[in-house]
């Protein structure tokens, strides 16, 4: 039953348009590509807590085709844009 709560606020984080102003797809798109790699690292409640911090700084610093121009760049690149909310994110889990 806690289970049914943690994924329905989880949901409700990931896709509150008043807390996050990526489109829906984006903020998908980036928790699930950050939890599927951060899960086996950390666990995945920890995984949950870093991509959605991870998340929010993201877009606290970019918007839609911002991020898309970040993630259209080479691995180091990429890397390199997003590191601040790595780090921060890190500190926080």
């Amino acid at each position: 039953m806690i289970k049914k709560y943690k994924f329905l606020l989880i949901t409700i984080l990931l896709f509150s348009s008043e807390t996050l102003a990526f489109s829906p797809e984006i903020e998908q798109e980036i928790y699930v590509g950050c939890y599927g790699s951060s899960k086996q690292y950390i666990g995945p409640e920890k995984a949950k807590r870093y991509c959605l911090c991870t998340l929010k700084k993201l877009n606290e610093k970019y918007n839609d085709e911002q991020i898309n121009e970040v993630f259209k760049q080479k691995p180091e690149k990429i890397i390199e844009a997003t590191k601040f909310a790595s780090l921060f994110c890190e500190k926080q889990i």
